[in-house]
């Protein structure tokens, strides 16, 4: 249990910290005060003050923020950030002076306003594309070779044979077993094209995968999943320095797709809402991971820090997305929404955010209470 409370803490914090270290960065480039960083949320556990700037560890582990100056959410957000900010929030200085300092947020160009935003999600990605390459180079890459198929399966009656080396699924380019499967498991029933690479030509079969009953420990419920009757996988060696990149570019951007999907899915009610997790099932499979060895435990933060990514990009006032839908209505409209119209949108914002959040840990509970 303290093992897996501690490569918790390990992961979130070092995804926090690399996410927010972009926000800072980025602000700092171009010339926006930032009066605090914290990784954590609400009040200060320790910190110190360099440069104009207080560097914080507040309590709650569930997240961190970079507090720019001249914000238009500030005082929205001042409860969950801990308070005690000596700067002037944005409707409080929009009162005192005609227009933004300096050093505020609202008073720098879009461009860089856009850039101090994305800078994030940028970091985020950017680690998973290193992590993802570090794994190529260091445990090597696992092709999605096919090594058997069981007779009388729907892969056998399509045509496949073993040492096939599977190129995409059901339209998705894929590069190691973990993806195969995934896609294939999504459409259980369902006819599937499946291009393989045999002799040095691409050979395109059709499958329909299986309907199979399998337990799952998001929902803590059986689920229907496909399954086309292969075994897969074969060590490819390790990668070198450029191959290894590309490799990184390839596996974030195909997670992201995935990502992307499941969530398009929620809404489609293709996926179940309790497949949702949060801080709970995060700490469970980083304790896996880590008993699992180095190279899993990075591959898990890899994956994490693209969901990361995704979910900040969400286009929801107190998110990353959000400010950058505000920013986007402002390059359109040619001036931005009124700092009340901002708090007003934000507030919902934050509303629903802690509504997710609390819906994540109430799915962890109860798959904990239902094992």
């Amino acid at each position: 249990m303290i093992v897996t409370i501690l490569v918790t803490v390990l992961v979130l914090g070092v995804l926090i910290f690399v996410h927010e270290l972009g926000h800072f960065a980025a602000a700092k480039s171009v010339g926006i005060d930032v009066p605090r960083f914290s990784i954590g949320l609400g009040p200060k556990m320790v910190g110190f003050r360099r440069g104009g700037t207080e560097y914080v560890l507040s309590w709650i582990p569930l997240g961190g923020y970079v507090k720019m100056a001249g914000m238009a959410d500030e005082e929205v957000t001042s409860t969950l950030e801990g308070g005690g900010d000596p700067v002037e929030t944005a409707a409080e200085t929009a009162g005192r002076r005609p227009g933004p300092g300096p050093g505020d947020f609202d008073g720098k160009p879009l461009w860089a306003r856009v850039f101090a935003i994305s800078a994030g999600v940028i970091m985020n990605w950017l680690f998973a594309v290193v992590a993802f390459a570090a794994l190529a180079m260091g445990r090597g890459v696992f092709e999605p070779r096919i090594a058997e198929v069981a007779p009388g399966s729907p892969a056998a009656e399509a045509g496949l044979r073993s040492d096939d080396l599977i190129r995409r699924v059901d339209g998705a380019a894929v590069h190691d077993p973990t993806q195969v499967t995934m896609r294939i498991e999504r459409r259980p029933g369902e006819s599937i094209d499946i291009v393989v690479e045999r002799g040095g030509e691409e050979l395109t079969f059709v499958a329909t995968p299986e309907a199979v009953e399998q337990y799952s420990d998001l929902t803590g419920e059986s689920r229907t999943v496909g399954r086309v009757g292969i075994t897969i996988g074969a060590d490819g060696g390790r990668a070198g320095p450029i191959a290894a990149l590309g490799r990184g570019w390839s596996d974030t951007a195909y997670w992201s797709g995935a990502i992307l999907q499941f969530l398009g899915d929620l809404v489609t009610g293709r996926s179940s809402a309790r497949e949702v997790g949060g801080p709970i099932l995060i700490g469970e499979i980083s304790g896996r991971a880590a008993r699992a060895g180095f190279w899993e435990l990075l591959s898990f933060m890899a994956i994490i820090s693209v969901n990361l990514a995704i979910f900040n990009l969400l286009p929801i006032p107190v998110l990353d997305g959000g400010h950058l839908l505000f920013l986007g209505i402002e390059a359109v409209r040619g001036r931005a929404l009124s700092v009340q119209a901002r708090v007003r949108f934000t507030t919902v914002g934050m509303f629903f955010v802690l509504a997710l959040m609390v819906w994540a840990v109430g799915n962890d509970v109860l798959r904990v209470l239902l094992r």
